[in-house]
């Protein structure tokens, strides 16, 4: 007795693999240029680099990853397309229907000839690579056969979740086209949508924190995206399982809405009716989200060009959508008239529930006895390292009593801060607190250091603020290199190499950054060099233990320990290196209109020539470059023809020079 299987039919099968066999053949031919012939290339090169890049190789993804990338999420969506192509027109649709086949056998007969044409490539490149893999001896020493597997079964999941998502979409739509576009942007829409609701969040929301929650979330939200960084973040086994399941759910989806698709249909752009008002009003969403959050970005947060945003994104994505989905011009009627006013009334009712904190996340606050941890970072003076990189999160209670307090304050006054002249940097802080419950609380906002000086200076000047965020605790730990450069557009650097060397400079580094008042902090005068440690060696897909900041005038120890080296005149800009200083008074400086140079040559005050090398070396000490409280404008002359042109206050300059200018 034969064995019949009731969902497959062989007839299809062959005549999928006779049509679009060709797919297949591609695909493969792409993988074994990808893979197997890349290491070809690699073990035949003379090229010593390739020798180190070998020998740093983790896995199979770090070969050739854009182009497997691309592969990847091109060809699961060709084969997606035309293996179900005959769906989209009328005359195949029912020529296929009118053999005496159900329609499930149709469905799976196609699915497994996809599948099969598209793991078998994978299959085969896998082959020849274990066998370049074990006939070499350099590659036999990086990849073993379990990280074989590992590809394979990553590449093969990926592969079938990406055809399996394009077919339920090409049983959606009744066009290739739509079909093609909507695989495209299920792919991004949830880092898409993410990406303008956080962008609009931000315009809406005193205190939110759009780069955070951007940070958190988008790695895990695209396959794209999740793709990308496989070289250096594997697969998790809770990926695997979701990955594996959102497949089997794309499988049962399809195989039900086949069932119940109309055949005649075909050349609709959503071929089931109640698809089409989430289709629709899907697109006024976004097109809405992307226009008000385009118009506010260019015009620094306006809020009447906010709502134009909104206004202008809607009337286009609702008109777009109808258009397509009637295809035809012709879509004014009172079904639709009624339609957007209903979506319009949502919206406003929306935004008001937003502009006016119905919900109290403006003002939300937790209480002192529920956060574990602080963590806060301050963009103007300090070091950045990203909060999502380097966690800097504190407990103890004084410190989070004055963040806190901070935090507070900022609430109270919220009008001042919003108030704030957008369209000159200010720069960004951020708050977030970790509480006992596991939970986190994140807020962002933009002010001026000098309208919270009192609350920040207790914040930032603290010991505790110092030793979370000195940049050497984590990443200088095994940097083996340092390089020091003069702030002055002339060449003035040093690179130690010495370990014993480079030990005492961290410690001495380290007294100077913890010795620093608030003051020393928010100075305006500028640096006069930058200090860069780094690891001269670290594996490839490895991260750099690379970190550098700036050396300001409170760094006397470090000055002293250059002096005793005989290191300080080939790194930082003495008086000798001058030739005149040529200084004129004008009016205060405003970065956001002209440069230093402009304002010099704009004013028509008095100018004055300094040879003094004693003024010299007193003014060199207490420059600026960006410094909104400054109206003495500098030109540098340097030994070597170089030009700089700087800024001081006025109780910077010496009394003899204010008195000539006058």
């Amino acid at each position: 007795m034969k064995l019949k299987i009731s969902f497959f039919n062989p007839g299809i099968f062959k005549q999928d693999l006779r049509q679009h066999g060709w797919i297949s053949v591609i695909y493969l031919l792409c993988l074994l240029f990808t893979l197997p012939l890349e290491m070809l290339l690699m073990l035949s090169s003379d090229d010593s680099y390739y020798t180190y890049y070998i020998k740093e190789l983790k896995n199979y993804f770090e070969i050739s990853t854009d182009l497997q990338l691309l592969f990847l999420f091109t060809f699961p969506v060709v084969a997606g397309i035309f293996l179900f192509r005959y769906l989209q027109t009328e005359a195949s649709v029912d020529m296929a229907h009118s053999f005496p086949v159900k329609r499930k056998v149709h469905y799976f007969s196609h699915i497994i000839s996809g599948i099969f044409m598209l793991i078998l490539p994978v299959i085969i490149t896998a082959g020849f690579t274990f066998i370049i893999t074990k006939l070499n001896t350099d590659f036999n020493k990086v990849f073993t056969f379990p990280e074989l597997l590992n590809w394979t079964g990553i590449v093969c999941l990926i592969t079938v979740f990406l055809f399996l998502l394009t077919v339920l979409i090409g049983i959606i739509t009744g066009i290739s086209v739509v079909q093609g576009v909507l695989t495209s942007i299920f792919l991004l829409l949830p880092v898409g949508i993410l990406s303008l609701l956080n962008a609009n969040l931000d315009q809406l929301l005193f205190g939110f924190s759009s780069s955070y929650f951007m940070y958190e979330n988008m790695e895990s939200l695209s396959p794209l995206w999740r793709f990308i960084s496989l070289p250096t973040i594997p697969f998790s086994v809770i990926e695997i399982t979701v990955y594996s399941i959102l497949s089997i759910v794309f499988l049962i989806t399809g195989k039900i809405l086949y069932d119940y698709r109309h055949l005649e249909r075909s050349g609709d752009a959503i071929v089931f009716p109640y698809l089409k008002p989430i289709f629709k009003y899907g697109v006024t969403f976004c097109m809405m989200l992307l226009a008000g959050s385009y118009f506010a970005s260019t015009q620094y947060g306006s809020t009447g060009w906010l709502i134009f945003g909104y206004i202008s994104g809607s009337i286009i994505g609702y008109i777009v959508s109808e258009v397509i989905l009637q295809k035809s011009w012709r879509i004014i009627n009172t079904n639709m008239l009624i339609g957007f006013g209903g979506y319009s009334i949502v919206i406003v009712l929306l935004y008001f529930s937003l502009v006016t904190d119905v919900f109290g996340y403006e003002k939300k606050l937790p209480p002192l006895d529920k956060i574990e941890a602080v963590y806060i970072e301050n963009g103007e003076y300090l070091y950045q390292g990203h909060y999502g990189y380097e966690s800097r999160y504190s407990s103890d209670q004084s410190y989070i009593q004055d963040v806190r307090n901070l935090h507070e304050t900022i609430i109270h006054q919220k009008k001042e801060v919003i108030k704030g002249n957008r369209e000159i940097y200010e720069p960004t802080t951020l708050l977030i607190y970790k509480l006992k419950n596991g939970k986190e609380i994140a807020r962002e906002y933009e002010f001026s250091n000098k309208s919270f000086h009192i609350e920040l200076k207790p914040v930032i000047g603290s010991a505790e603020y110092k030793r979370s965020h000195f940049p050497l605790n984590i990443r200088g730990k095994k940097a083996d290199q340092v390089e020091i450069y003069s702030n002055a557009p002339i060449s003035k650097n040093l690179k130690l190499t010495d370990p014993k060397e480079i030990e005492e400079l961290k410690k001495v580094i380290e007294k100077d950054y913890l010795a620093q008042t608030y003051e020393d902090i928010t100075s305006p005068i500028s640096t006069w060099g930058r200090i860069q440690f780094s690891r001269s060696k670290f594996s490839y897909g490895e991260e750099d233990d690379y970190t550098d900041f700036e050396l300001t005038s409170s760094y006397k120890e470090v000055e002293k320990w250059l002096t005793d080296k005989n290191y300080l005149d080939r790194v930082k800009v003495l008086p000798t290196d001058i030739i005149k200083l040529e200084i004129v008074k004008g009016n205060n400086y405003s970065e956001e209109e002209h440069d230093i140079q402009t304002y010099f040559y704009n004013s028509s005050g008095k100018k004055l020539e300094v040879t003094d090398k004693s003024l010299i070396g007193d003014m060199l000490a207490k420059f600026s470059e960006y410094d909104g409280a400054a109206n003495y404008y500098v030109k540098v002359v340097f030994t070597g023809g170089n030009e700089w042109y700087v800024l001081l206050r006025e109780e910077n300059v010496p009394k003899e020079i204010v008195k000539n200018l006058k």
